[in-house]
């Protein structure tokens, strides 16, 4: 199809001449779709971040009569427009699955001409993306070229070259997810949390098991100088994690480790007694507790592949600072062991809390 573009020239003896110069119509670009067995991702956004100031396309032309000549031309409704309905819609759009975004580095159309003979040349490099909380997160690149041939006559030829590349980079993205979901960890679809309790034991730390009891043999730091206290424990929690990626799951596995470090507890020689030392002893069973109530509430997240360390983290620092408000507290309520009452109240609630978790 071509358009005609009307020239005026004015003569010297005032009288108009016009004459007609044939041009190309702009490429119009055919909607396609993909085959995408098994696709649960769709295309979301289409972001034009080609050079700005270039022309889509230089092409050849010469109309019926005409010197042959190169004109600058779009495809209809605009590159940036076209470009980005195809890709969009190249895919089914099943919003309920992953969306990935295509970023458009460069699409342009550049031909050369030698009699009635064009030799053109098609650029295309795309990068593929997910949006993440956090930000974008890259998946690949698509850079690829097509050469073809035409009559200098038929610049309807272009546009079947330029959708079998666009309807390329859509196979590709379909490959590369298909290959890469089961390994590469930027894909993964979800969290599978597990749990294990480190108690291999050192010998400067004592990591929680109820059948080994505290016993004064694990206090040996030195007693301080005109302390107030008679005994000190100094009783925590942490943990590692370990992860694995498998099938598109991120198997994440909390190593709690329940703890007192004998180098840094102490008692006194007088208070060394079952009373006493079960009173240490529920310092540390505290610990157990709040332990497993991080644990509960970590089970209870819907955990996400984008932000599951920061929620792990968060919880943990939450939990250690509940554990210290509760240490206070019984410590406080107790009299440091010597209100006996307060202190069988206290026995009684951590053993049916222990019993609950």
């Amino acid at each position: 199809m071509i358009k005609p573009l009307i020239f005026v020239f004015i003569s010297g003896f005032g009288s108009l001449v016009c004459f007609a110069q044939s041009v190309p119509d702009p490429i119009l670009l055919k909607q396609e779709k993909i085959s995408s067995p098994g696709w649960d991702y769709f295309i979301d956004k289409v972001i034009d971040d080609r050079a700005q100031g270039q022309s889509f396309a230089n092409i050849w032309y010469a109309g019926e009569g005409l010197k042959a000549r190169s004109y600058p031309i779009d495809i209809a409704g605009g590159s940036g427009n076209a470009l980005r309905e195809f890709l969009q819609g190249g895919l089914p759009r099943n919003t309920a699955g992953t969306a990935i975004n295509i970023r458009i580095l460069e699409c342009k159309i550049r031909e050369t001409n030698q009699d009635n003979t064009v030799s053109g040349q098609i650029l295309l490099k795309l990068q593929f993306e997910l949006q993440k909380n956090w930000g974008v997160q890259p998946l690949t690149t698509y850079s690829t070229s097509l050469k073809y041939a035409r009559s200098i006559q038929r610049p309807d030829r272009i546009e079947p070259a330029l959708r079998t590349m666009l309807g390329n980079s859509l196979k590709f993205i379909q490959e590369w997810v298909k290959k890469e979901s089961a390994t590469n960890i930027v894909l993964a679809r979800s969290v599978k949390l597990s749990f294990t309790d480190y108690q291999k034991q050192d010998p400067d730390t004592v990591y929680y098991q109820k059948s080994r009891p505290l016993n004064f043999n694990d206090f040996r730091a030195k007693v301080p100088q005109n302390s107030r206290y008679h005994a000190a424990i100094f009783p925590s929690f942490g943990y590692d994690m370990i992860q694995n990626f498998n099938n598109g799951i991120i198997q994440v596995q909390i190593d709690l480790k329940v703890y007192m470090v004998k180098s840094a507890s102490w008692a006194l020689q007088f208070i060394k007694n079952p009373y006493s030392l079960n009173h240490e002893q529920r310092h540390f069973d505290l610990v157990k507790v709040i332990a497993e109530r991080f644990k509960k509430k970590l089970a209870s997240e819907q955990l996400s592949p984008d932000n599951y360390e920061g929620i792990i983290n968060f919880e943990y620092l939450e939990f250690y600072r509940q554990m210290n408000q509760i240490q206070e507290k019984y410590d406080e309520e107790t009299g440091h062991g010597t209100n006996r009452i307060m202190q069988d109240v206290w026995n009684r609630r951590i053993d049916r809390d222990l019993k609950e978790l």
